[in-house]
């Protein structure tokens, strides 16, 4: 077998067999090494293409408890024993993505989680894809096409954990599933994105199905001056053997307290399939180095309660408004593939640094002293939660974070002149992000 020469500068030269179907032929390839967020092998034809990257996330929190009250049971935070100050990795990613004659693919895993869930379910993406007419079609595991801030990737978003909004609220555990998707761009200017898909992750003998699509248009595109709006919509169907249909809303970070908000299917008496239907929009605003975003969504649960004997539904309603503002003068980057944003390059040697703020809100509107589908036997179902934040990104693959929560969960009173239920549960959080 030849021996390939050394091409010049950066290009290696390796020397490979590939076995074709009834031939066997002895090939050899130039390839180029580089090492852009990430080592990286390239064929010269640019037929082959693999890269290595990861991230880890190291989470620290101290938890400050709500007060007993006398009034009424205690709820929420004020179960908690005193304070509290706990560190966790919150994530430890190895990805491997690359490129054959055209077919993209990708394999994530969270060795964060293999304690508690074991290979494969602590696959987080595992897909293929490949381009077809104006988009790209996918087959595997990734997120379902929805919501602003639920698409951005977790080493780009603006606080430590998502809004209401996304995964970590109404779409509570749907957040990597496996199915067929399809995204896109028109125009420069409108992006489209629509999914089936099962809800499961890999690993997980579960049932149920959802679809759904997500649409972007960018009235305003230009360098360091971006208007985004977008629409979202999708339906998740779940039946007795698969991941529950349910809202959830986790205040106080990571590991505050987790208020639920309905389970579709959870009346007694329920048919074997129940839905969630969920409507968004989102808007954001970036000039320079501040940005606006906010996204407001609806979801009606299927059958999450009773009344006089019979089953009812409920309507979930989350929103959130959010700032950001570079105090250092970086711009934040849009990325058009995913319709979501990223963030900029430092231009200083010293890093950038990223003042945040987000208000945030979830309700279950059908919550009453009669109608029980929170499960908190009050009359009212909310959370509210400020959040505050300081981003310093020290260089482009190291970022520090240190996030402040205010949050307030409402569960009204039990009748007439009884005391208003609310548990006031305030958490500070710090995180280290190394990612590569």
């Amino acid at each position: 077998m030849p021996e390939c020469k050394r091409s010049l500068k950066s290009a290696v030269t390796l020397c490979s067999l590939a076995v074709l179907t009834h031939f066997g032929i002895a090939s050899c390839y130039a390839v180029n090494f580089t090492y852009k967020n990430g080592p990286r092998i390239k064929s010269d034809d640019g037929s082959f293409e693999i890269g290595l990257n990861g991230r880890g996330h190291f989470d620290v929190h101290a938890l400050y408890p709500d007060q007993a009250s006398p009034d009424y049971p205690a709820f929420g935070s004020q179960l908690l024993s005193g304070d509290s100050t706990n560190f966790n990795w919150r994530r430890t990613y190895a990805s491997i993505t690359g490129k054959i004659y055209g077919v993209n693919f990708k394999f994530e895993n969270d060795f964060a989680v293999n304690e508690t869930t074991p290979f494969p379910h602590s696959l987080r993406e595992a897909w293929v894809a490949a381009p077809l007419g104006p988009g790209q079609l996918t087959i595997g595991q990734f997120k379902p096409y929805r919501g602003l801030e639920e698409i951005t990737s977790s080493n780009e978003i603006t606080m430590m954990e998502r809004p209401s909004t996304s995964s970590t609220g109404i779409y509570s555990g749907r957040q990597f599933l496996t199915g067929i998707g399809y995204r896109g761009m028109v125009r420069g200017n409108l992006g489209f994105g629509i999914h089936i898909m099962s809800l499961a992750h890999f690993g997980l003998p579960l049932e149920g199905i959802t679809y759904g699509g997500r649409v972007v248009w960018l009235p305003v595109d230009k360098p360091g001056h971006i208007l985004h709006l977008g629409l979202s919509a999708s339906r998740d169907t779940a039946n007795k053997d698969s991941l529950a249909a349910r809202a959830v809303d986790v205040y106080g970070g990571r590991l505050g307290i987790s208020q639920s908000l309905g389970v579709a299917g959870a009346s007694p008496g329920s048919p074997n399939h129940n839905s969630q239907s969920t409507f968004a929009a989102e808007a954001a605003y970036a000039i320079g180095p501040l940005t606006l975003q906010g996204e407001y969504a609806i979801a009606g649960l299927d059958n999450t309660h009773q009344v006089n004997g019979r089953s009812r539904n409920s309507t979930i309603q989350a929103f959130y408004a959010q700032a950001s503002w570079f105090l250092t003068g970086e711009t934040a980057v849009y990325k058009k593939d995913r319709g979501a944003f990223g963030k900029p390059q430092p231009l200083s040697k010293w890093g950038a640094l990223e003042l945040t703020g987000r208000y945030d809100v979830a309700e279950n509107l059908n919550q009453s002293a009669g109608a029980n589908p929170c499960r908190t036997g009050a009359s009212k179902c909310q959370v509210q939660v400020i959040t505050l934040g300081v981003n310093w990104y020290l260089n482009p693959n190291m970022r520090l974070m240190l996030n402040y929560y205010l949050t307030e969960a409402q569960h009204g009173n039990t009748g007439p002149g009884a005391p208003h239920r609310t548990d006031q549960f305030s958490a500070l959080s710090f995180r280290t992000q190394i990612n590569f």
